[in-house]
């Protein structure tokens, strides 16, 4: 068995948060630390479109989202 055979036969484990922060990497083309920057509420994205992009992902309005969006507007 060499070490490629092993890793192949390791299960595959499903880690939700990782993924869902690769989907945001890969759709808005960010780096993971801006995606975490934003999932962590540290940073809002500046871009609307990545705004966009997560609310219809996620299935939330983007006022839901990024409050701190609407606090600024107000």
């Amino acid at each position: 068995m060499t070490l490629n055979d092993y890793y192949e036969s390791l299960p595959e484990v499903s880690a939700p948060k990782a993924d869902f922060l690769r989907e945001l990497v890969t759709t808005c083309g960010v780096e993971l630390v801006t995606a975490r920057l934003w999932v962590k509420g540290r940073t809002t994205p500046s871009n609307p479109e990545h705004r966009r992009i997560i609310a219809r992902a996620v299935g939330v309005p983007e006022e839901e989202l990024f409050p701190k969006l609407k606090k600024k507007e107000e």
